[in-house]
């Protein structure tokens, strides 16, 4: 009786399971973004003022005042990662969504076949 139980509600369970790890991996996934969206909005509230210009332009982008002189001491290898960093500015990273994970949960995929 309890092997007919199970195989009748096998297809629910796994149904149900499915859609609880993909309900727990978007909101994972909406509360990253709006983390992100936040950042960006900073971001750019600060680049709206003069001093976050320059900071830009001078971290990012590698300019200078007239007048001003920069020197950069670099090793062997570096010289060319630091002039690739230069060439290409960056404002926010790249984020690596990683869903919900608990004791149970690598057995639950494997027994409701969800990768």
């Amino acid at each position: 009786m309890l092997a007919v139980f199970a195989w009748s509600y096998y297809p629910v369970a796994r149904v149900q399971y499915r859609e609880t790890r993909e309900k727990a991996r978007l909101e994972a996934e909406l509360s990253a973004l709006q983390a992100r969206n936040s950042r960006l909005r900073a971001e750019v509230a600060r680049l709206r003022t003069p001093e976050g210009v320059e900071d830009y332009a001078r971290s990012q982008l590698g300019l200078v005042r007239r007048g001003e002189h920069v020197a950069m001491v670099v090793d062997g290898n570096e010289a060319a990662e630091a002039s690739a960093a230069l060439a290409v500015p960056k404002i926010d990273g790249d984020e690596t969504l990683v869903g919900p994970v608990g004791p149970w949960t690598a057995f639950l995929d494997i027994v409701f076949g969800v990768q």
